[in-house]
């Protein structure tokens, strides 16, 4: 493109001899002209004088190259102003000559033209290459960010825009530090600076961010150095992924796992429990009954004995208060369920609540505005409201509030891995709310094991919570809580709704007779002579005791088996059969099968240190009447139980 005709035919010689190929010269003296043969395409090169009939300056290379960007241009004018030439190459000129320097040195044109269509093809193949590393980039579905060695994003792409809400213009050449990325920048900058101290491959996980909705998510990344030549850092690339749903599912199988192992865990100690209760019981009976009969027999002689007895007594019932508070955990504790109307029970409840915390906690109570009716102990939902009311009266040494809620709420089943008694349905939910001191994690996660207290020695069992857990358990219900330290504790328990009434409980006794007895009959003869009782333990304390307590009265043989038992009712006639249900090789229960059978006359008493729901369900299903006596019990009890069951 030259407008001057003598100057376009010095260049077409000097091309002529200095390319020494065959070529085709088109010559246009105007920028439209030219304009018009670059979209016919097939130019290769275009020489330019910038200033044209239709064109001047450095606006002809812009005009040019926006309508052909891929041809190489070399400027011919002639000008050698050296800000001139800097500019024409910054428009996107390859190579600049001045037209007198041309003529002197006709070499340096053909070298220009050459390097030229060198430059531009190695510029094309380059443009082509990044393209295609685009399109590479931009099929991968995951975030891919670049970073330069100062720490400038360099690469954004589509799945960080839509991620992270930032759109490349706002943060494209930008440092990082100071881009207003909704991520955690300082652990993004401290793994950046890791991965270029180490230049090794960086793992980055549970990398905090905002969604652009506002919700909080997490990501992970891959941190990878770029090299250059195989040497020098040449950037950094960010390969990262949403996790978020990933750490959820992994928080939530966490948690029910952390369930599992803590209803396990609740579920073995509660076994213990019921397990060490019989024996626990037999020991509390012999140290309870020989204090009484020693008591009785010898107290007159001396007061000081008298207390000492006293102490080893009340220390005993204190003893056994405990074993039953560990039967109520371990789900073992009969209940005697009915309907009851929650709001109502729980409003009747308030005033002794109330009296029990004491004045300077006061007692809120927020009720669901329909019945709730459930199907509960009533001395079970007792137990439960004044557990809780003093495990919250213990949280609040200076005061505050305690505050009752009753709503209803359905549980559905992914809430169930935890309570395995529990069904899927609608339950009424008691909430007991209060403004203490609150439990860090460690404790919390161990308030309903037995014995376990942050109190001093002396200053409480740690059966409180134990108990609430036991007895929400065997009502098939749910028990779970929310602390923080400083911020109080709420106990959130969930019963099963109910929509018709109970049948009354069946007695456990089995149909036991009532009917006072005295102590003697009257033989065939007419001579009065005493009842006879046969008392049967495997411990010999407890056969022991018995016999003492009774001997004032009746005539006692014992045996240490239901074998021996057996062969004693087989010899000779006995009124009473008094025998323990636990016991090696046969139990009780059999025993009393086979008694009944072998003697139909025959007057049954059963005692146990442990009556758990299924001895209570055993002898209430017995065709045999038999009455119960529960250990330890005092001389003055089993008296009385051997007169209703004669």
């Amino acid at each position: 493109m030259e407008d001057t005709w003598e100057d376009a035919r010095i260049l077409q010689g000097l091309l002529a001899r200095e390319l020494g190929t065959a070529f085709d010269l088109r010559y246009v003296d105007r920028l439209g002209a030219g304009l018009e043969c670059l979209a016919e395409g097939g130019i290769d090169l275009v020489l330019l004088d910038l200033n044209l009939p239709d064109s001047k300056g450095l606006e002809t290379i812009s005009r040019l190259l926006e309508r052909a960007p891929s041809v190489p241009v070399v400027v011919l004018t002639a000008s050698d102003d050296e800000a001139s030439v800097v500019q024409a190459l910054h428009e996107g000129a390859q190579d600049y000559l001045v037209k007198g320097y041309v003529q002197v040195y006709p070499k340096m044109l053909g070298r220009s033209i050459r390097y030229a269509i060198e430059r531009k093809r190695a510029e094309e193949e380059v443009r082509n290459a990044h393209g295609q590393t685009e399109k590479l980039l931009a099929s991968i579905p995951s975030i891919l960010i670049g970073v330069s060695p100062d720490g400038r994003l360099t690469h954004w792409n589509a799945i960080a825009q839509q991620t992270l809400g930032c759109d490349p213009a706002q943060v494209l050449n930008r440092p990082l530090a100071d881009c207003r990325i909704p991520w955690d920048v300082p652990r993004i900058l401290e793994a950046l600076a890791t991965c270029r101290t180490t230049e090794a491959i960086t793992r980055l996980d549970d990398v905090a961010f905002t969604y652009p909705d506002g919700r909080q998510g997490c990501l992970g990344f891959v941190i990878r150095p770029i090299r250059s030549n195989g040497e020098a850092q040449s950037g950094f690339l960010l390969f990262g992924a949403d996790i978020t749903e990933r750490k959820l599912a992994e928080l939530e199988r966490t948690r029910l796992q952390e369930q599992l192992v803590q209803a396990q865990k609740m579920e073995t100690i509660g076994r213990f429990a019921g397990g060490i209760a019989h024996d626990f019981n037999n020991f509390l009976q012999v140290i309870m009954g020989f204090a009484k009969v020693i008591r009785n027999q010898h107290g007159k002689k001396s007061p000081e004995l008298v207390s000492d007895l006293d102490e080893i007594i009340n220390a005993a019932n204190s003893a056994a208060d405990m074993v039953q508070q560990l039967l109520a955990f371990s789900r073992r504790h009969p209940i005697q369920p009915q309907l009851l109307e929650l709001n109502q029970t729980v409003q009747e409840m308030t005033a002794s609540l109330q009296r029990f915390v004491g004045d300077r906690i006061s007692v809120t109570l927020v009720l669901a505005p329909q019945p709730l009716p459930v199907k509960m102990d009533l001395t079970g939902l007792k137990q439960i409201l004044m557990n809780l009311s003093s495990n919250a009266r213990d949280a609040m040494p200076g005061g505050g509030r305690l505050i009752i809620r009753t709503a209803t709420v359905r549980v559905e089943a992914d809430r169930l891995t935890q309570h395995p008694p529990a069904a899927e349905g609608a339950y009424a939910r008691l909430s007991v709310q209060d403004t203490g001191v609150g439990m860090d994690p460690k404790v919390a996660s161990r308030i309903f094991e037995p014995f376990f207290t942050t109190k001093g020695v002396g200053s409480g069992t740690g059966l409180g919570l134990a108990v609430v857990y036991g007895l929400v358990r065997q009502h098939q219900g749910l028990i779970d809580h929310e602390t923080a330290p400083g911020n109080g504790t709420t106990f959130h328990l969930y019963f099963p709704l109910q929509s018709a009434a109970l049948e009354p409980p069946r007695p456990a006794s089995g149909g036991a007779s009532t009917a006072d007895a005295p102590g003697s009959r009257i033989s065939a003869n007419g001579q009065r002579s005493k009842r006879r009782i046969l008392v049967v333990d495997d411990k010999q304390a407890i056969r022991v005791l018995c016999e003492r307590i009774l001997r004032e009265g009746y005539e006692v043989t014992t045996a240490s088996s239901a074998s021996a038992a057996m062969k004693c009712l087989a010899r000779e006639p006995f009124d009473l059969l008094l025998t323990d249900l636990k016991m090696p090789e046969v139990d009780g229960f059999a025993l009393i099968e086979e008694a009944a059978k072998l003697r139909p006359d025959l007057k049954l008493l059963a005692m146990t240190g442990s009556l758990t729901v299924e001895f209570e369900q055993r002898l209430s299903a017995s065709t045999f009447p038999c009455a119960l006596i529960r250990k330890p019990f005092t001389p003055l009890m089993l008296e009385e139980a051997v007169r209703r069951a004669l």
